[in-house]
């Protein structure tokens, strides 16, 4: 008697009853940034087993909580999370915190009075910005100077910029005995991809340096206008009944409702 054929086991094979609870996610740059055009994303549930990430003092207090987490729950990106946009990384995030902890989330508030008071924040309330404004074969944007009339050409950050420009800031103020960030300068400068045409990064640096304010501010105003993420301003519930506008503070604490 011949034996009966066997189907090998799929390795990556998870029996119902120990699948991790996912959801697919709409990323607000629609992915039309990315080489592979992804526009949604698997993301799985924080977990027990990844309450030990959130609680380890190692790892807590800030960027490597967050980049961990995505490596850990996002399943079917095609590409490493540290490329996402800033944006879109948010967005995840955003959705992590809010099926772990639920959509209340409490943080200092300035009431009618102009007064310092405890508010309660509805995260699920939040809004996606999507992206609206088509970008270049190259991947940037185009901003007119207002005052100089030179056409800059950008582009919007990633994970793994922020990541690199922090290294770089910290490198700065430990080279110049300062506690002075230059962090803010250091975005502006990865960001901008060329200006009238010249894209060397020595040049390009100095150009960007010798940026004039009016013309610095008018164009971080713009990328901020036309990069998708998520809408910060909302509207707060606070003691007594009452309510008060405010931003989400988005910090290494977001994820510590409790601590």
């Amino acid at each position: 008697m011949e034996n009966a054929s066997v189907t090998p086991m799929d390795p990556n094979y998870v029996p119902a009853e120990y699948a991790v609870p996912y959801d697919i996610l709409d990323l607000p740059s629609q992915g039309i940034l990315y080489p592979n055009k992804k526009s949604t994303v698997k993301v799985e549930y924080l977990t027990a087993f990844d309450e030990t990430v959130l609680s380890s003092p190692n790892i807590s207090g800030g960027g490597k909580l967050m980049d961990i987490l995505l490596e850990r729950k996002i399943k079917d990106l095609g590409f490493d999370p540290l490329d996402l946009l800033i944006s879109d990384r948010t967005a995840i995030l955003l959705f992590l915190r809010i099926t772990a902890f639920g959509p209340e989330y409490k943080q200092i508030v300035v009431n009618d009075k102009s007064e310092l008071t405890e508010g309660t924040l509805d995260l699920s309330s939040l809004k996606q910005k999507k992206l609206e404004v088509n970008p270049g074969k190259d991947g940037c944007f185009d901003y007119i100077l207002p005052t100089s009339k030179k056409l800059v050409k950008f582009k919007f950050l990633t994970g793994r910029d922020e990541k690199e420009i922090g290294v770089l800031d910290e490198n700065y103020m430990s080279k110049n005995n300062t506690d002075i960030s230059n962090k803010m300068f250091f975005r502006l400068e990865r960001q901008i991809h060329s200006i009238d045409g010249e894209t060397d990064k020595i040049k390009l640096s100095n150009m960007v340096k010798t940026l004039t304010i009016i013309d610095s501010r008018n164009l971080k105003k713009y990328m901020s206008e036309i990069e998708p993420g998520i809408d910060f301003e909302t509207t707060a519930r606070i003691r007594g009944g009452g309510s008060a506008g405010c931003f989400l503070r988005f910090n290494s604490s977001f994820f510590f409702p409790d601590i």
